[in-house]
């Protein structure tokens, strides 16, 4: 079983320059375009999303090159810019168009989970962060979301003061702009810093369901993560990790979430065994992070001995955070799908 190991062993030492790996196009969204995005003719927004994806993605081209011969004759860098926020539930291919938006766009670009803008921004500092970002044409934020005041005034400071430089910016979010922050924290003290953000976007809602609730439906039941090992075992082809996911969430807690992405690189998929229900609205939050940098890498995920519709417990599924839970579960669905295939592959 020399080819399991445990991400407990792992450096978890910060390091500011992982924030920079961050700021790029995740592994899972490399190589998305237009055409690969097929709307559900039942439901007409998503052909919508999918016009107005483009045209904005065209527009960016266009202010970039007329902004380049300005600069090289002496003039101004561009007008204050709009963005596009691409509203709708989890699965009906928000991430999608966003990153097909940055696909098309051209260079300087920068590509974010809002949570990873949020922690870059930590890691960095305010001038710092903005230096990184002022002079890019885009800037895609996936999931955008307010967890609580500081951030808000941070990062509504931090895009105002980038869009005032002409940079442009598309986000996906399962939250209309104005009821960010509602059930988190007490939004209607930063009813200016939130009509900000909003006043930068165009609103674009998808409507749909989740592809995943529909393609991987059959993998929501527990699975033996001992068994799971033992195929992996013998396959002698994958690298994995074991731990108990309650050591696992202790180790994730001593690492800043900048480093979980260096954390799981070496392997080819992260397996959590005794699976119980989380209680802890951090804990529950970290693993969210984590669920999100595993996807995103396409290194599957898989935690064993629950069945992944009670791994918050109902008081965190009832809170302001309750979408977060669920695009969490969404993902550990179609993971556990893909580490399925990734052992059958390497097993035939």
């Amino acid at each position: 079983m020399n080819n399991i190991s445990s991400l407990r062993d792992r450096d978890t030492s910060f390091d500011v320059s992982a924030g920079l790996e961050l700021l790029r196009l995740p592994q899972r969204f490399k190589g998305t375009s237009f055409e690969s995005y097929h709307p559900n003719a039942n439901y007409p927004s998503q052909e919508t999303a999918l016009n107005k994806s483009i045209d904005f993605a065209d527009s960016i081209e266009r202010v970039a090159s007329q902004s380049s011969i300005r600069r090289l004759l002496g003039g101004d860098r561009r007008n204050k810019s709009r963005g596009i926020y691409l509203d709708g539930g989890f699965g009906v291919g928000k991430s999608h168009l966003l990153s097909s938006i940055y696909e098309r766009a051209p260079e300087p670009k920068a590509f974010a989970s809002f949570i990873d803008l949020v922690n870059v921004v930590g890691a960095f500092g305010f001038e710092r962060a903005y230096e990184t970002i002022r002079g890019l044409n885009i800037i895609c934020i996936d999931e955008f979301e307010l967890d609580d005041p500081a951030e808000t005034v941070l990062i509504a400071n931090l895009l105002n003061r980038a869009r005032g430089d002409g940079l442009f910016m598309a986000a996906t979010s399962n939250t209309l702009p104005e009821k960010l922050g509602d059930g988190r924290f007490a939004a209607q003290d930063f009813l200016r810093e939130i009509q900000s953000l909003r006043d930068a976007f165009e609103v674009i809602t998808i409507d749909g369901p989740d592809y995943r609730a529909t393609n991987f439906s059959t993998q929501n039941d527990s699975i033996d993560s001992g068994s799971l090992v033992q195929k992996i075992s013998k396959s002698g082809h994958l690298s994995v990790t074991m731990d108990p996911l309650e050591k696992l969430i202790e180790h994730l807690s001593r690492a800043h979430p900048i480093m979980f992405k260096r954390m799981i690189e070496p392997f080819d998929a992260v397996i959590a065994g005794g699976g119980e229900t989380i209680e802890s609205i951090n804990n529950g939050l970290r693993l969210v992070v984590f669920v999100d940098r595993c996807y995103e890498s396409m290194t599957p995920f898989v935690i064993g001995e629950i069945n992944l519709e009670t791994l918050f417990s109902e008081q965190l599924m009832a809170s302001g955070y309750r979408k977060k839970f669920g695009r969490a579960i969404s993902r550990l669905i179609q993971m556990r799908y893909e580490i399925e295939s990734l052992v059958d592959n390497y097993g035939n």
